[in-house]
């Protein structure tokens, strides 16, 4: 395969804030596509390396499908164990696709709509998950990725492959901001959430199964807003914003200082800390996990609410809005939109991280300490509810 890889959201704010420089529109192509184009690196599987596993496929299944909503076809990924039936057609790569001027085009700045799009065939991250972790999942136990605005269902393929390996089954529908925009129609991220529910619930012989939810961005609002019960838990990373009193589902929170949209909505009066401490005070069980490998470790009681808070000049890490998605698709979106960057920099753009993490390249490190912390989340989550 050629080394390409993703991002998502900076895309997004790029376009979002380009529709206010007048001035680019007057900019010919070729002034823009000219500038270097930043070479992408292959991914590197470290976790599975380091711990000499092997190759995903021999543990889990990727397939893709669809579900229809009020008559629109929406894309799903699937994640499954290995010995449990596929949903939909079975493949080995992620086929990701960037449609950039149609998606300016939807954000009404139609004179970018010459800007390119591109296909690119992802490898499996090769996640195979901990061999020596109890798999406390049931057969059946399924869970949803909301991707962000402007994301992919594979923004974190590389949670969901964990997440698969350990037992669970991974949903991850391309909800409607989606950068591949490979549908038209109004239609909600509610809607598209509940019917790929009713996908899983069908292939695994009817609803009654346990569900939990996670989200980066956006997608870790509609992770903590969507009605309906998610007993595995709900998660939500790099979002500034939830609602501990939403329901009694079990709660985790990841943000760092390091996030531009954390110190954006900051700036905003919203505070995830301020969040947490109001929490407490009303009476819901909170823990703030001194670090990212305390985080629901081996043995401990479940609570009703988790975080892990990359605070600057005490984290070691301090991960950026960016740092949070897999590198695969990090390094899809900085190849097609690193020409931009000179650009988008000229006029002052913010690109909430995108820049920050073609400099720092912390997707990996990030991963390294964020995938085992989720992936125990709802492990213990798991284990409690079979305790219920």
């Amino acid at each position: 395969h050629t080394h390409n890889h993703t991002m998502q959201r900076p895309g997004a704010w790029l376009l979002l804030t380009v529709s206010g420089a007048s001035g680019l529109a007057r900019l010919p192509r070729r002034a823009v596509l000219s500038a270097p184009m930043l070479a992408a690196q292959s991914p590197a599987c470290s976790a599975a390396a380091a711990a000499g596993a092997a190759p995903a496929a021999a543990r889990i299944r990727l397939s893709t499908t669809i579900v229809h909503v009020q008559g629109v076809a929406v894309p799903v990924a699937v994640w499954a164990p290995a010995s449990s039936r596929p949903i939909g057609r079975l493949t080995e790569t992620y086929t990701y696709t960037v449609d950039v001027g149609r998606i300016a085009s939807r954000l009404g700045v139609g004179w970018l709509s010459w800007l390119p799009q591109r296909n690119f065939e992802l490898p499996s991250a090769g996640v195979t998950g901990d061999r020596a972790a109890p798999n406390t999942a049931r057969p059946g136990d399924a869970l949803i990725f909301a991707h962000g605005f402007l994301g992919s269902p594979f923004d974190m393929a590389h949670i969901c492959e964990a997440l698969a390996a350990a037992g669970f089954v991974v949903a991850a529908p391309e909800l409607p901001e989606s950068l591949s925009a490979s549908y038209n129609g109004i239609i909600s991220r509610g809607e598209i959430v509940s019917e790929t529910r009713a996908l899983v619930d069908a292939a695994r012989a009817g609803p009654g199964g346990r569900w939990g939810i996670f989200g980066h961005s956006f997608g870790g609002g509609t992770a903590l807003r969507q009605p309906g019960d998610y007993s595995l838990g709900r998660a939500a990373i790099g979002s500034s914003l939830f609602i501990p009193a939403h329901n009694r589902d079990p709660l985790f929170v990841v943000a760092s200082d390091g996030d531009g949209c954390t110190r954006m909505m900051r700036e905003r009066g919203v505070s995830v800390a301020g969040q947490l401490a109001d929490a407490a005070a009303a009476g819901v069980p909170t823990t703030i996990f001194s670090t990212a490998d305390a985080a629901y470790a081996s043995g401990a009681t479940p609570t009703a609410l988790g975080a892990i808070l990359y605070l600057e000049g005490e984290a070691d890490l301090l991960p950026n809005h960016i740092s949070f998605l897999w590198r695969g698709t990090n390094e899809a979106m900085f190849e097609l939109l690193a020409p931009l960057l000179p650009l988008a920099r000229a006029l002052n753009l913010f690109l909430l991280d995108f820049d920050v993490e073609i400099e720092s390249r912390l997707a990996e490190p990030t991963a390294a300490q964020l995938m085992p912390a989720v992936c125990r989340f709802f492990e213990t989550n798991a284990a409690a509810a079979g305790r219920d």
